[in-house]
This record gives C-alpha cells, structure tokens and sequence, in this order.
C-alpha cells in the first residue's frame, strides 16, 4: 500500500506542470472596437502561485491579411485566481502600429475600422517559463452603417438630375470621404451583380453626404430604372457600404391597365396614384361592419363641387367584396381626371383618382 501511495504522489507531481496555465477573459465584439478596449480583458492564473511577466496582445486583420499592432506591458505580478488587467499597466504598455493603411488608421482615430480581426494575449513570464496564449476573432462593424436617404428604394421620381443624398455611419471621423456609383439597371440583371457595369455616374473623393447630379453626367431617362450606392472610405480603407438601392425616371401617366386587370385592394390606391378605366372601375373592399351597400361618390376633379348623378348601387357582403362599378352609362368624359371617394363605417373616407377613356390604346 506504502508504494502505490508514492507512486501516486509522483503522478500527481507529474500532472501539476500540465494544468498550471493563464487564460485570458476577452468580449472582442464589445471591446475590439477600439485600442483603448484592449486594455478591458481579464487573467486568470490557474497555477496556484504569483507569477511576473508581461502581457503581450496583437491584432490582426484577416481580410486584407495585416497586422495591425502589438501592446506589451510592463513586468506585472499575476496573484491566482482571476484578475482585471490594471489600468496603470495598460497606461505604461508599449504600442507598436504596422507600416500599412489600416494600421495608420487605427493609430490616429483610435478605433477599428469594419473588418474581420483576430485579438491574440500573450503572457510571458519573466521566469522564462511555458507562454500562454488565448484568441478571439470578432467580426466588427460600424454602430450605424453608412444609409441611402435620397432617391428613396425603390421610388419613382421625376428628375432627370436628381439632387442625392446619404447619412454617414457612425463613428464619423474628419478625414472620412465617400464614393458614389450609379449604373442603369437592366432588365433580369441581378442588383447585386449591377455595379460591375459601366457607371454612368462614378464619383470619389466627395467630403459632404449631398451632392447634386452631375453636369458632366447624361440626363436619367424616362422610364428607365437606375440603381446606386455610397462607399465611406478613409486612407483607402473601406469602413463602410451602403445598401444598393434602385429609382425609376418616371414623369408622365402609367399606360392603360391590361382590360383582365385585376381586382386591387381599395387601400393600395391611395396617395395620389392613377387609376386608368375605360369601363369598370375595379377594386376590392373589405366589409368588416356588415354594411349592405357600399357609401361613396364620384365627382370630377375640375368641378370638385359637383358628384356625379346616377352612379350605380353597390351591394355588400360581409368580408372581402370585389367590385365592379359600370361607368358607361355615366356621363364621364373620356381623358377626363375623376375622383372616386368611398366612406368606410367608422373609418376615414378613401379618395382614388382615375382616368376615363372611351378606347384605351
């Protein structure tokens, strides 16, 4: 029994070395934004002892594959258990920028700019003892991304030199400049494949986040679809893009509705849009009162005083009604400008504007 017993305590002895280790406690996606939250991470001395050596940290940037920096501290005295790493030492580290862009951007605004980093702490003993290392990789973007305002996605819009403008993301720094690109869209093109076109507008450098089109720059034209995006840059690196959106050059009337034109929900015709007729005027309502018979006029937009005589009675089921209002036997003028206006029960009236033609082209 006396001979296990030793042979026990010499694996334990063994086994000590194995598990005696520093690990570090670091939230990248919170404190790698920026150098100053290097120093917020926490050691833990698992060794069972003090211990005296330096802490080291690198930074790098997967992406564009650079090194970014390096801190080293002063000789410090790890106690066991867990630590916060002191102020003062971090105070009193070493930094060391690299030689490229990124670096230079980080050295003078203090922050990372987006990228894909890998943040590496080292303990180094002064007893010339097995280092110790942990990583952490984080994904860091901007706290407010760059955002188109003007031409709104997907907008329709009647400038054929429309003034354009972004919001900047946030942080904002001085020596931040944008590029703007926009390119025609052509039909089936994927949006995402569509800067890789020829841009009709490319402009860089730009300081402020309005600019007005350009003079050099041909006329959008009519009908045609036009997308853009803003690139905020500083030193050559990216820091931020902005969403690709799309507008259409669009001034005069929509052509006739196909005569199968479908049934459209009363409420998607508000807001000043046209709807072109020729003899039924079409439109679904939801009933959700058990109203028997729709409440509406229709009156020309010339004379706003004067409804429309004789408009034909609507009935109404409960729930979803299609409806068809005959307008031959009105007195409607074709090419004419009318305003349908329907009178929900206990909700605000509804206003469509339609135009009336005899024989759509």
């Amino acid at each position: 029994m006396k001979r296990i017993f030793i042979l026990a305590a010499i694996g334990i002895l063994f086994l000590l070395p194995a598990t005696a280790q520093f690990n570090f406690l670091f939230i990248a996606e919170v404190y790698g934004r920026s150098v100053d939250g290097l120093g917020n991470f926490q050691i833990q001395n698992l060794s069972g002892q003090s211990r005296k050596g330096q802490i080291h940290v690198s930074v790098r940037e997967n992406i564009s594959k650079v090194q970014v920096l390096t801190l080293t501290s002063p000789v410090i005295t790890i106690e066991p258990g867990n630590a916060t790493f002191p102020a003062s030492a971090y105070a009193n580290s070493v930094f060391r920028f690299s030689s490229n862009p990124l670096a230079a951007i980080v050295s003078q605004t203090r922050n990372f700019p987006p990228g894909e980093y890998t943040f590496c702490f080292s303990f180094l003993p002064s007893d010339k003892g097995d280092d110790y290392e942990n990583c952490f990789d984080a994904n860091i973007q901007p706290l407010v991304p760059i955002n188109l305002i003007n031409p709104a996605d997907q907008d329709k819009i009647c400038q054929k030199r429309p003034p354009l403008s972004w919001q900047p993301p946030v942080p904002y720094p001085a020596g931040m400049r944008f590029r703007l690109e926009l390119t025609e869209k052509k039909q089936g093109q994927n949006v995402e494949n569509l800067l890789m076109n020829a841009p009709l507008v490319l402009m860089d450098n730009i300081p402020s986040t309005t600019i007005n089109y350009p003079s050099f720059a041909p006329d959008l034209k009519e009908g045609h679809t036009y997308c853009w995006q803003v690139i905020a840059y500083q030193n050559g690196v990216i820091l931020s893009r902005s969403e690709i959106w799309e507008f259409t050059v669009q001034c005069t009337e929509p052509n006739a509705p196909d005569p199968q034109d479908s049934y459209r929900e009363l409420k998607s015709l508000e807001n000043g849009n046209y709807y072109i007729t020729s003899r039924l005027l079409k439109f679904s309502f939801q009933n959700n009162y058990n109203i028997k018979r729709l409440d509406y006029s229709i009156q020309d937009i010339e004379k706003p005083e004067e409804k429309i005589k004789h408009i034909p009675d609507v009935p109404l089921k409960p729930g979803l009604n299609k409806i068809d209002i005959d307008l031959s036997d009105l007195d409607l003028v074709s090419g004419k400008h009318y305003l349908l206006k329907v009178y929900p029960f206990n909700q605000p009236e509804v206003q469509v504007r339609f135009i009336y033609r005899e024989n759509p082209q």
